[in-house]
């Protein structure tokens, strides 16, 4: 048993993550490559190592925690500002043909508009401060939860349904017990990939509105005064903090998967 136990050495995965460091290890060496042979000029593109000596000194002044903080709050409030609407309107297209009829329509319409198209309103209807930035990142949060969500449901197979008549099970206990958990996987990918557009349009509002810090606001000073080492650390959090919250919201997916096994 012993023998079994210690050669069931997943092998696969250190060559997963071998390959998925390829990538960044490329792109590292190339940066250091441009410097070595004089192909970059450190004004507009800034050399490895002053990039990461940007990253400490931000991060000793706690300039970097506060703008990530604030980024955060922004991320969080639109996000749920617009998943929590998303995931109910997504339950009610799943679960009724007459509001499929009658939304359906509408949504996609407007689902089609690019979400950097609604910042212009936003500002007209709440100027620049919070509120536009939260309800700008909450539209983009709003329409791939209420796709996933309803688009789950649909798919749930009728026999799951027609076992939990079978067990008597009343709308609510149907909805509660067979409905959500087998759509859960589809609304999980929905969360992530909203999460995922929240991130990016909480730099987008900071880079176009003004605001009291945030990831994008500190972009935007490192634009204006041509540090572009600050400007590519601002990348690099927004990028590992996608990745973090994307990897977090994954893994609650493969919980889910495994207890529906």
């Amino acid at each position: 048993m012993a023998m079994a136990r210690a050669t069931a050495f997943d092998f696969g995965a250190p060559r997963r993550v071998l390959r998925g460091l390829a990538l960044p290890v490329g792109a590292l060496a190339a940066w250091w490559a441009f410097y070595h042979f004089d192909l970059a000029t450190t004004l507009a593109f800034p050399p490895p190592a002053k990039t990461l000596q940007t990253l400490v000194e931000l991060a000793k002044s706690g300039e970097l925690a506060y703008n990530l903080k604030q980024s955060l709050i922004r991320v969080g409030e639109g996000f749920l500002s617009g998943a929590i609407p998303g995931l109910a309107v997504g339950m009610l297209l799943g679960l009724s043909a007459w509001a499929r009829r009658l939304l359906s329509p509408s949504l996609n319409a407007f689902r089609q508009v690019p979400v950097v198209g609604w910042l212009p309103l936003m500002i007209v209807w709440f100027g620049i401060g919070e509120v536009s930035k939260v309800a700008f990142i909450a539209i983009g949060a709003f329409f791939p939860v209420v796709l996933s969500t309803s688009r789950g449901i649909l798919a749930v197979p009728k026999e799951y349904v027609e076992l939990g008549q079978v067990y008597g099970y009343g709308p609510l206990q149907q909805l509660l017990r067979v409905v959500l958990p087998a759509a859960l996987p589809s609304i999980l990918t929905g969360l992530r990939f909203s999460l995922s557009l929240s991130w990016m349009l909480v730099v987008a509002s900071e880079l176009m509105m003004l605001s009291a810090g945030g990831i994008g606001s500190m972009m935007a000073q490192g634009r204006e005064l041509f540090q572009m080492d600050v400007v590519i650390v601002g990348m690099l959090v927004i990028g590992l903090a996608g990745f973090a919250t994307n990897y977090s919201i994954r893994w609650l997916e493969q919980i889910a998967s495994r207890g529906r096994a």
